[in-house]
């Protein structure tokens, strides 16, 4: 693009089609899901907002969608689908226990899990401290993949009840920190995806 040329491309016309591809990939991956328009919007939004604000203020930036979009990568779609996949085990569980044994958490992935959730304050005041919100959208990004390899290592819905209320509640808390770290850089989180 080039505003000497007259080709500018407005950030409006980034959204719209940043929704338009959205809705494509919901149409594909999940055509039954209800209110797939807001969802898309959430995505697409999401997913321009959260490319712009991972990268360094002071570095340079590449655009690509299939970057941008991706659901599998360091995105804001991986995001709210990682926020998505924790609202997912609450809803199959029925419940979110109050009272737990916090000794049941123990497996290494688990202990990485519970690190991270401890400097959720500490992130958001630095970069709120140096204005750089890539320093949060770099934590989330690491506490997703961290709750994936935990969720891929261990089963969250087990025999074992007081295992299995531990999870539950360390799954809940990865949920609302991930809901509010996006909410923090403007990203809304849908239910479902």
């Amino acid at each position: 693009m080039g505003s000497r040329k007259g080709n500018a491309i407005t950030l409006e016309e980034i959204f719209n089609e940043a929704i338009d591809k959205s809705l494509n990939i919901m149409n594909e991956k999940n055509p039954d899901l209800e209110n797939k328009e807001e969802v898309a919007k959430m995505v697409g939004v999401g997913a321009i907002i959260f490319n712009d604000l991972a990268n360094n203020r002071i570095k340079d930036e590449i655009f690509d969608w299939n970057q941008v979009l991706n659901f599998n990568g360091e995105t804001g779609p991986y995001m709210q689908y990682t926020y998505v996949r924790t609202q997912s085990i609450l809803r199959n569980s029925g419940y979110v226990p109050e009272n737990i044994d916090y000794t049941k958490l123990s497996e290494k992935e688990e202990i990485e899990v519970i690190k991270q959730l401890a400097n959720f304050t500490d992130i958001v005041k630095s970069g709120v401290d140096k204005n750089e919100p890539s320093i949060l959208a770099r934590y989330l990004i690491d506490l997703a993949q961290s709750f994936s390899r935990f969720y891929n290592e261990h089963h969250i819905l087990c025999d074992d009840k007081s295992l299995q209320d531990a999870r539950l509640v360390l799954t809940s808390a990865v949920g609302i920190v991930i809901k509010e770290g996006l909410g923090l850089l403007g990203i809304s989180c849908p239910e479902k995806m």
